[in-house]
């Protein structure tokens, strides 16, 4: 009900205003038809429901500042009215800390886990708040508000009480004189045949398809058009036609027929709806007035451009018609000659003024343009971002309504009832153009970075090493380019395209669990596919049926009770199964499916922002509120408080619950956030859970579709308040957390649920299809189906050991240079080396090379010598490095049959393919290369492509060459090596190039 009176008001608001333009135009515009069809449109704008209501923030937080002495600590977080503050909190946001990962290897300690940004910024600016403290206030304070509420809700009710009895009074009474005149016109007579022609000539002269039906009355009212149940008529006073001569009678009549022609009579329904709705509105009874008068100046330009030379006969009909009434006359839902008040205008108008009656085609467009737009819109005024304020309150003592123990007790009843349970569900997931817009904001951040000076930025409250920057600088430039691909126009449709992330089968009793799950490639995720429910026993049916099916399942009765089948897919060759006592070793087990499971008895963590995990706590956690309502029904209001991760004494996390007792005490919405002493949201919201439906499946409820809405970072408001701000102002703005908005949403929905519904024996005991690779994770062996004794072991190759990202490159320990000459990596300083180790190709004969290696060994000739000639004159040295035991002739025959020679050297001997080779990565002996800018220190090697950053890196670079990624598994081996020869000289080329600028900058 409040969101119907909000849109009413706001359609009250805009149809107001726009009743003051049409008014100060009316000077302007000199066709009243324009005035007269703008006013019918505000009309419609009143009683017209809107479904474009953008909500419009009233008094937004940046007004209100809150002075906090009692905290001394100084956070990194960022300040939104600088460039540099503006990037120093992207950087510090969780979006870049898996970025940052490798810098471990610098420090002896490890790197901070990740969080959200939201978390983060308020986790640093708050401290653990004392509940016990504010206990007292707090329930005064919950009263106090109660009872405002209350009062509140009382005076709403009155007024929809009012309200809705005056339009029912309104619409009673204009349906009784709509009766009544029905009633007195069983008296009328037919016109006379001549009257009866000279309606229909007058009726094709306006081009009138249809000629209303022309009676006489004998009583003393004006002429009128009157239409009721589609059945239009033209009543006019007997009296008053004998007192007209013929002319008067054709513009009487015209009249009459220009109301019918202009669809006026559909203008007095408009007007009896809004009348019954808004009878209490000076708006709507001014503008019905102005709307009557216009209507009688088109009929009358009407009328002078049909019969011009009738001006004076027409202006002496109206003289007699309102002489005629003795007193002033509106019959409901009739349009008649006018009001006498206004006569003499319009003696005037038709006398001595040439106005037009019609629109021209422009207008037309124009006005309909103007309608699309505005007879949809109603925004809604909204409290800036806060949490969901419930409809009413009522002061309910806490005793009256039940226990922390009863409502707990009442959902874990409400759902175990439904156990054992089998069903299938799906995960939706949609972003928004919020998600858009923060990374937009994200990415203008980061192109900024080049410009920051190192000692203007803090990471962790420290200022980072020129290493740690400069690893930084490429981490963003990384992300920066990832975000450029996620913000093209195709990427940005897809994101905000609903998508199916998640589509789980799982059948549980509360001791045993099983689930099954498909394997999805990207491609079949978009296509939605089916997942297979067949039939698990015998196990047999596991490769016949879940080629790409994962299923788990949990028993006691099984040892061990873990079974793990991961079947056949394409990602795995030989192991295809596992077995284990540790429900944790297996990843993306747990389900946000509601349960009623007062704890995981598999000993898992509950997943976060589920109904499970708000509603399995201890009891002593929750605080029960009060009453209140919500979407109609009556709920009980729930708190939980815990500590927040940074333990500060003056915020807490809090969980809201909204229970319905009456369907099995589950919660139709859960927020949470970070609250002040007081408990008010201190940012906004982190996550919101909504129970979109409720199912009664065996005499229980059950909620088959949940929506979780995620919160992200609202930086760019942040930069705009901080903007219209004074210095001083911004400094205090930049202590308050930045506010949140709607990020990403998920959605969480059954497809199918069966109730008490038992599984068969063999399917929880997951028996595996014979020759089935297996791992015991309790013993760590592998095995096969079938046979008793483990796998033979295979050898675990030692770890190589590399030089690390941004170290010093170590000497170099040569048995002989090719050329004779004496030289080491201190001699290049000042010189960007790539140093290249070349092992395999000293395998073949260059004389007669195999078939399979030429064409491979060729585009390698190509893509060095490419290096070579394109960097041999820009200060970049090339080192070339072969394992022991090669000979010098080897080598020459190599550059003699690339086309270019180069600094080569032998390794000294050593067990594991050289002693520079192994202290470099370890003894590998294949085809590698190390950059060592002019400080001597490694800025490039092969262990830069570990983890996520060199995944980005490549696909950053296959992007640029236009290359995908996705189908080179399609590409024949020459085809493939071609494409990885193209990305590497494309990332080679952009380091070098790097460390030259580097270099000349300096």
């Amino acid at each position: 009900m409040p969101l119907l009176l909000n849109g009413m008001l706001s359609n009250i608001l805009i149809a107001g205003g726009l009743f003051a333009v049409v008014m100060l135009l009316r000077r302007w515009i000199k066709n009243p038809a324009v005035i007269h069809l703008l006013l019918v449109l505000i009309l419609v704008k009143l009683i017209m429901p809107a479904y474009w209501q953008p909500q419009i923030e009233l008094f937004p937080a940046e007004a209100v500042f809150v002075e906090d002495n009692s905290s001394t600590e100084q956070t990194d977080t960022l300040t939104n009215h600088s460039d540099k503050q503006e990037l120093l909190s992207v950087v510090e946001s969780s979006s870049l800390q898996q970025s940052r990962a490798p810098l471990k290897n610098l420090s002896e300690h490890p790197a901070e886990s990740d969080s959200t940004a939201q978390s983060k910024l308020i986790d640093l600016q708050n401290k653990q708040a004392d509940s016990s403290k504010h206990t007292a206030d707090s329930r005064w304070m919950t009263g106090f508000l109660s009872w405002n509420r209350l009062r509140e809700i009382s005076f709403l009710t009155a007024l929809i009480l009012t309200w809705g009895t005056g339009s029912i009074v309104c619409f009673l009474l204009s349906a009784i004189r709509i009766l009544r005149f029905q009633q007195r016109l069983r008296h009328t007579q037919p016109a006379s045949h001549d009257l009866i022609q000279q309606t229909s000539s007058l009726a094709a002269r306006i081009g009138l398809k249809s000629v209303p039906r022309v009676e006489l009355i004998s009583a003393n009212i004006s002429p009128l058009l009157w239409v009721f149940c589609i059945r239009a008529r033209i009543i006019l006073p007997a009296k008053l036609l004998a007192q007209l001569n013929q002319a008067e009678r054709e513009t009487l009549l015209l009249h009459e027929l220009a109301h019918y022609r202009r669809r006026d009579h559909w203008v007095r329904l408009l007007e009896l709806l809004a009348t019954g709705v808004y009878w209490w509105n000076p708006l709507l009874w001014w503008l019905r007035r102005e709307i009557r008068i216009t209507e009688e100046a088109c009929c009358d330009a009407w009328v002078i451009q049909t019969l011009p030379d009738l001006r004076r006969a027409y202006a002496e009909v109206l003289v007699k018609a309102m002489g005629f009434v003795s007193q002033s006359q509106q019959i409901t839902a009739a349009t008649g000659m006018g009001s006498q008040h206004f006569l003499e205008q319009r003696l005037k108008s038709i006398m001595c003024d040439s106005v037009r009656c019609r629109l021209s085609r422009p207008l037309k467009t124009g006005i309909a343009v103007l309608a699309l737009l505005l007879l949809p819109f109603a925004p809604i005024a909204v409290h800036s971002q806060t949490e969901t304020e419930t409809e009413s309150e009522t002061a309910v003592a806490i005793d009256t309504l039940p226990t922390v123990e009863e409502i707990l007790n009442g959902y874990h009843a409400n759902l175990q009832n439904l156990l054992p349970i089998e069903m299938t569900y799906r995960v939706l997931s949609q972003e928004n153009m919020n998600c858009i817009t923060r990374d937009q904001f994200e990415l203008e951040a980061i192109k900024r970075f080049p410009n920051l000076d190192r000692s203007e930025i803090t990471v962790d409250g420290k200022v980072p090493s020129e290493d740690e920057f400069r690893f930084m600088d490429i981490s963003l430039q990384l992300k920066q380019q990832q975000l450029e691909r996620q913000l093209t126009p195709e990427a940005i449709q897809e994101r905000l395209r609903e998508k199916v992330v998640e589509q789980r089968y799982f059948w549980t009793d509360g001791s045993s669990f099983h689930q099954r799950w498909p394997y999805w490639s990207d491609s079949e995720r978009q296509q939605n596919p089916k997942l297979d429910q067949g039939p698990v026993w015998p196990p047999e049916n596991l490769n016949q049926h879940y080629d790409s099916i994962k299923l788990i399942s949990w028993s006691k009765a099984n040892q061990p009770p873990l079974r793990h089948w991961f079947g056949r897919n394409k990602e795995r060759s030989s192991l295809q199964a596992s077995i284990g006592n540790q429900l944790k070793e297996i990843p993306s087990l747990h389900t946000s499916a509601p349960l009623g499971l007062k704890a995981y008895r598999w000993d898992e963590k509950l997943p976060t922002y589920s109904l499970d995990d708000s509603m399995s706590k201890d009891s002593d956690q929750y605080q029960i509120v009060g009453r209140s309502q919500m979407n109609g029904q009556s709920v009980i209001l729930v708190d939980s408080f815990s500590a927040y991760p940074q333990r500060s004494q003056e915020t807490r996390w809090r969980m809201r619950a909204w229970i319905d007792p009456s369907r099995g005490y589950l919660p139709l919405r859960i927020e949470w956030g970070v609250v002040d002493p007081s408990n008010k949201l201190i940012s906004g919201l982190s996550h919101h859970l909504e129970t979109l439906e409720i199912k009664q499946v065996a005499n229980s409820y059950y909620p088959v579709k949940i929506k979780y809405q995620e919160y992200t970072l609202d930086y760019p408001t942040q930069q705009k308040r901080s903007d219209k701000l004074k210095p001083e102002e911004r400094a205090r703005l930049a202590q308050l957390p930045i506010p949140v908005i709607e990020g990403r949403c998920k959605t969480w929905e059954v497809v199918s649920i069966k109730a008490n519904q038992p599984i068969e024996p063999e399917t929880l005991a997951l028996q595996f299809p014979e020759g089935t690779v297996y791992e015991n994770k309790i013993d760590g062996q592998k095995y096969v189906t079938g046979k008793i004794h483990p796998l033979s072991p295979e050898p675990e190759p030692e770890p190589p050991e590399f030089v690390n990202f941004l170290e010093q490159a170590p000497p170099l320990q040569i048995q002989e240079w090719v050329d004779g000459n004496t030289r080491n990596l201190a001699d290049f300083r000042g010189k960007v080396v790539v140093l290249l180790f070349l092992g395999d190709v000293m395998h073949f004969d260059f004389e007669q090379i195999p078939a399979e290696n030429q064409q491979w060994l060729e585009m390698l000739k190509q893509t060095i010598k490419a290096f070579h000639t394109k960097y041999a004159e820009k200060e970049v040295v090339f080192l070339e490095l072969y394992p022991p035991g090669t000979s010098k002739e080897k080598i020459r025959a190599f550059h003699q049959f690339r086309g270019f020679e180069t600094h080569a050297a032998i390794d000294q001997s050593a067990p594991t393919g050289g002693v520079t080779n192994f202290q470099y990565h370890g003894g590998i002996l294949d085809l590698s290369f190390y950059l060592i800018d002019p400080d001597g220190r490694v800025i490039f090697c092969p262990r830069f492509w570990d983890g996520e950053l060199g995944e980005m890196y490549i696909q950053n670079a296959a992007d640029k060459l236009s290359i995908s990624l996705d189908s080179s598994e399609e590409l024949s081996p020459e085809e493939g090596a071609r494409v990885s020869l193209r990305i590497m000289e494309y990332i080679i080329s952009e380091q070098i190039d790097k460390a030259l600028a580097a270099k000349n900058s300096k």
